[in-house]
């Protein structure tokens, strides 16, 4: 296995789409207290490119279980892959974390997930 440097490349870009699906995750989970959003990201031999989403925060006083859902189905709407089981992985992974965002940016990136009809 090789490194594969277009990850390094598209780590703004994978983590604008994180920071776009954890707007989302804010909208439909609005009374959990703060949290941050973070992927293992790879490429995956016949998928593409997948991320593996948690809860950034070791001590969180909430089941992520439901957060960790809607950001998956948020990152498949986008087009990644969130189920790797059985894949082969044709790079090493990187880490990214979902980027800041301003106002306006997140209601654009809720207002795109409510217009595709995601509901959770």
């Amino acid at each position: 296995m090789t490194w594969d440097p277009r990850l390094t490349l598209m780590r703004a870009e994978l983590s604008r789409d994180l920071g776009r699906v954890m707007a989302w995750c804010e909208h439909k989970h609005r009374d959990l207290p703060g949290y941050t959003l973070v992927a293992a990201v790879k490429f995956f031999e016949a998928l593409g490119i997948a991320m593996e989403v948690s809860v950034a925060e070791i001590e969180h006083p909430f089941d992520d279980t439901s957060v960790v859902k809607t950001a998956e189905r948020g990152l498949g709407a986008l087009g990644y892959f969130t189920s790797t089981a059985g894949a082969k992985w044709t790079s090493p992974g990187i880490v990214v974390f979902a980027a800041d965002m301003t106002a306006h940016e997140r209601l654009a990136a809720v207002r795109y997930f409510l217009d595709i009809g995601l509901m959770e």
